[in-house]
């Protein structure tokens, strides 16, 4: 791992700090028979936050860059993540999800302290 890799940041928080936060929530894994919306939506907001996935989890946009998204578009996918949330007319799942993606990017953004 190079210095780089060691300091680099994801949003507010470093990168180690996030790699952790997903790889503590992969380990922990579904409860059985009851798939949790909110914890793919966290899954799928650190993997994008990461650069690891291609597309934001609410909105499909692109990263900026191949290391990730940049801190304006982790603040806009969190907001968009909101507005899914509460937004009544979607489907409770999709809202679930929304709001797992949301939680995991308002920690990475350090709008949050509460690591889903």
């Amino acid at each position: 791992m190079t210095s780089h890799e060691l300091t680099s940041r994801v949003g507010a928080r470093s990168r180690e700090q996030v790699e952790s936060a997903l790889a503590r929530l992969e380990y922990i894994g579904d409860t059985p028979f009851e798939p949790s919306p909110a914890r793919h939506g966290s899954l799928d907001g650190y993997r994008w936050a990461l650069g690891r996935a291609r597309l934001a989890p609410v909105t499909t946009s692109r990263a900026s860059g191949p290391e990730g998204p940049c801190p304006a578009q982790l603040a806009a996918e969190r907001q968009a993540a909101q507005v899914r949330h509460l937004d009544l007319r979607v489907d409770p799942e999709q809202r679930e999800y929304a709001r797992g993606a949301h939680d995991a990017l308002a920690w990475v953004c350090g709008r949050s302290d509460v690591q889903p």
